[in-house]
């Protein structure tokens, strides 16, 4: 007997269905490979020497102990076999409850277990509870891993219930209390050794902590544990004791496996709640839905294999039980394929493939358009109970609904994306105004116009980010009315910097119930057009106000030769005819100026005028600008020796005139004009010091820029076209210089003329 139940043994154990045939060797050293990589297996192998270890305790320790209980008349010869067969029958009782991805399986072993223990030898009890649970799992062809698993759990259990129930109980031969004790005692032990390893295994599935499955799974173990127990202890009693009423106790054994089928019951339900709950958070947010369902449906309704064929796409979704959370693309099972565009609930139980058993089809319908078809497999169960497939037609079609919406929102999505993109990059101003005047939309380029970002003006009254200045235009920041939902207005706003800016705003408003529900304006800038206007008007009474000075006093002294010339003395003639050639020659330097300016290009940094560099001495060339002014209001501090400098000696005199002239026309006719040389490694440096008015640091460039005057065109008081200083320092640049400026409000100004020293080697253009 004992070598038949250590060949069942081996017989699983050993069993390895993908390395049959292979040397032994080669078998152990994939085993060890195996094991090192495989952190279940690891688990498996330590069960399984905890019960190897406690079960040669039972073996070695107590070698001539006898039953607990006598009386039964039966030979051991055919005890054992039969308790076999009956602990081998309530190992096939099988309830299975899942916890998560794994099913544990609850039978009523345990009640054999203790008619084993109290009916044959601790030996024998530990070879009958072994050998029947080897032939269950090779009757119900359980995976070698599996199988090494449950004996290796078992065992131990087992082996610790066999010596608790001997050393409280004794082998008293009548069940007394200290047996009742010991069997107890026995029982919550075996419940407790099962619960913690079966604890490792399903911690590591689920991803939580042993002891969380410990004190989820504690109580229900303990329950069943007291069930299976009486039945046991009620069936050995009644074997003894009146034999005739053993098929009676078949209701105790019906009623512990209905308790069994409540609770997977329930556990079930929970588990289809937790993932169905998951589901419709999935199916509301409308993302990866298509995956989302296929995982938890599977899951919900414990199949082992979900497919989704969508409409118009010739592959299919699957997922496995194997992978939990993965879903693979790939064809659409061939079993499958006829029933694709199934108008009802389908259950498939013949010509299937091998291994399962059970298929439910449905439809993936609803909202009036057909998504595709959804298909779950099952290789333990045969039907689906009418609830079931109602209930998983109806998450179909809610499926169908949420892919439908789904699409819409990626369209909708998309529109808003398209129409934010337009927005955003739109050259205009788009401005979205709500009840109450408060900003919705607020894009870009308004915010580069208004000096206020986006963020800053979300919610905020539209009054509060336009200041207009003037009272008479405030009404025209929403002109808008029922009456008048579109209209287009040009105001001034006055931006948070102090700057002005002259914008176009057309409205296009909507009314609800009288009140406004959302004005869309379109703002365009319309301060470069008007500064132009304004530069034209101003460079049209400029020009005409510089040409008429000369032409004034040339036109009068020409008038006055023509009739009175005879009789004016040759002096007061020759006076005349000088004025008018000075007057000619402002002229002519005025139309030189605006020519000079014309060959300029727009961009500042760019040489659109050929100038003549060499080596010249920038010392001779000051005195010569100095003394073609004519004036004594210069003060010059200049070095007696030469100071060699790369530049044009006529444009260079042309730039000193300028400059120098400049500081005449703006200084008090009692201050002078300081005019002085200094240098550095690279440049020589003119510096043309003025006692005037001075310039705001505002307008430190912009006086270089074409026809610019720091006065208004139509009240200055002094001359001037406003190109000496634009055409001063391009020339400059030109020459491999710059012209720069320092200034001081009611002190002066300081311009200097930087040019490039003569070297080695041309030092470049200035930068």
């Amino acid at each position: 007997m004992e070598r038949l139940v250590l060949g069942l043994v081996a017989a699983v154990v050993t069993a390895e269905p993908h390395g049959a045939g292979r040397p032994l060797p080669q078998r152990v050293t994939g085993a060890v490979r195996a094991f090192a990589r495989d952190p279940i297996l690891r688990r498996v192998v330590a069960v399984g020497a905890l019960g190897a270890g406690l079960g040669a305790v039972v073996v070695l320790a107590m070698p001539g102990r006898d039953s607990v209980l006598a009386g039964t008349g039966v030979p051991m010869a055919w005890l054992v076999p039969g308790l076999v067969v009956l602990t081998c029958l309530a190992e096939i009782t099988v309830v299975r409850l899942r916890h998560g991805e794994a099913v544990e399986e609850l039978t009523l072993y345990e009640a054999a277990l203790v008619i084993d223990v109290l009916l044959l030898p601790p030996r024998h009890a530990l070879l009958a509870a072994v050998a029947g649970l080897v032939l269950a799992s090779l009757v119900q062809r359980r995976p070698a891993v599996k199988a090494a698993f449950n004996l290796g759990t078992y065992t131990a259990a087992v082996s610790v219930l066999i010596l608790l129930v001997h050393v409280i109980g004794g082998t008293a031969g009548t069940m007394t209390a200290r047996v009742l004790a010991g069997v107890v005692a026995g029982t919550l032990a075996f419940t407790a050794v099962n619960l913690c390893c079966l604890a490792q295994i399903l911690g590591f599935i689920n991803e939580v902590p042993p002891w969380t499955v410990i004190r989820s799974e504690a109580r229900l173990s303990v329950y069943m544990a007291v069930g299976t127990m009486a039945t046991g202890l009620t069936t050995t009693v009644v074997a003894l004791h009146a034999p005739l009423l053993l098929p009676f106790m078949a209701m105790p054994a019906l009623a512990v496996t209905y308790a069994y089928r409540a609770a997977a019951r329930e556990a079930d339900e929970r588990a289809r709640s937790a993932c169905l709950l998951q589901l419709s958070h999935a199916l509301a947010e409308r993302e990866d839905v298509v995956r989302q369902f296929l995982v938890l449906v599977r899951e919900a309704f414990d199949a082992d294999l979900g497919f989704i064929a969508v409409s118009g796409n010739g592959s299919a979704l699957s997922a496995d039980a194997t992978e939990p959370s993965a879903v693979r693309a790939g064809p659409l099972p061939d079993y499958l394929v006829p029933w694709r565009d199934v108008e009802a609930p389908v259950q498939l139980t013949e010509d299937l493939p091998p291994g399962l058993r059970h298929v439910v089809v449905v439809p993936v319908e609803g909202g009036g358009s057909r998504q595709g078809t959804a298909a779950f497999a099952s290789r333990r169960r045969r039907r689906m109970s009418t609830g079931d497939v109602t209930l998983l037609a109806s998450l179909g079609s809610a499926l169908a609904v949420a892919m439908r919406g789904a699409e819409h929102l990626e369209r909708l999505t998309e529109e808003r994306s398209k129409l934010q993109a337009v927005v955003e990059q739109s050259a205009e101003g788009i401005m979205v105004v709500g009840a109450g005047g408060l900003v919705q939309v607020w894009n870009q380029a308004l915010a580069d116009i208004a000096g206020t970002s986006a963020a800053d003006a979300a919610g905020r009254p539209v009054g509060d980010l336009l200041e207009v200045p003037a009272e008479e235009e405030r009404e025209l920041l929403l002109p808008v009315t029922v009456d008048v939902p579109r209209v287009a207005t040009e105001l001034t706003v006055r931006r948070s910097d102090g700057e002005e800016r002259r914008l176009r705003l057309a409205h296009s408003a909507i009314f609800a119930g009288g009140e406004l529900v959302r004005d869309v304006v379109v703002i365009s800038d319309l301060t470069r057009e008007y500064r132009t206007e304004r530069l034209k008007s101003d460079f049209i009474a400029m020009v005409s106000h510089e040409l008429r000075t000369p032409l004034t006093p040339i036109m009068g002294y020409i008038d006055l030769l023509r009739t009175r010339g005879e009789r004016m003395t040759p002096q007061k003639r020759l006076d005349a005819l000088t004025l008018i050639g000075d007057r000619a020659a402002h002229l002519s330097r005025l139309v030189e100026d605006l020519l000079l300016a014309s060959r300029f290009g727009d961009n500042p940094d760019e040489a659109s005028l050929q100038v003549n560099v060499a080596t010249h001495d920038l010392v001779a060339i000051v005195r010569q600008a100095v003394e073609d002014l004519r004036t004594d209001r210069v003060e010059l501090t200049l070095p007696e020796d030469p100071w060699p400098a790369r530049c044009d000696n006529g444009r260079t005199v042309q730039v000193l005139t300028n400059l120098i002239g400049n500081g005449l026309k703006y200084s008090a006719q009692d201050r002078t004009v300081e005019v002085s040389l200094r240098r550095d490694e690279r440049f020589l440096h003119v510096d043309v010091r003025d006692h005037g008015r001075g310039i705001p640091s505002d307008s430190l460039e912009k006086v270089f820029e074409k026809f610019h005057r720091v006065e208004d065109p139509m009240t200055m008081s002094t001359s001037g076209t406003g190109l000496g200083l634009f055409i001063a320092r391009r020339l400059a640049r030109a020459m491999g210089g710059d012209v720069t400026l320092e200034s001081t409000v009611n002190v002066g100004s300081r311009f200097t003329l930087s040019l490039p020293a003569e070297g080695p080697e041309d030092p470049g253009p200035w930068s």
